[in-house]
């Protein structure tokens, strides 16, 4: 269940794949160090069907992320690029 403060117009859908049910419509937050990876949550799907393999970076990162429910991500999110992120999407929508 991820925290998303901001939502895109649509699903993905795998297109390597022809699974119809391989469908994402949100999208992850993890943070790095001084800065946030965002990526659609069927990263899982192409982790497991497709063996992708992420930058070593990322899966340290995912590895270190605390429970998105905590107010320790919360804290992570906002100190990684999160403060930035909400206040251009406050800027977008007026």
């Amino acid at each position: 269940d991820p925290f998303e403060p901001a939502f895109s117009l649509g699903a993905h859908e795998c297109d390597v794949c022809q699974f119809p049910e391989a469908v994402g419509i949100k999208n992850l937050a993890i943070p790095g160090n001084g800065f946030l990876y965002v990526c659609p949550t069927l990263v899982v799907h192409y982790i497991a069907a497709h063996h992708y393999r992420p930058p070593l970076q990322f899966a340290a990162a995912v590895m270190r992320c605390p429970d998105i429910r905590t107010k320790e991500y919360r804290r992570a999110y906002l100190d990684n690029g999160g403060r930035e992120l909400l206040r251009a999407l406050k800027a977008v929508r007026g």
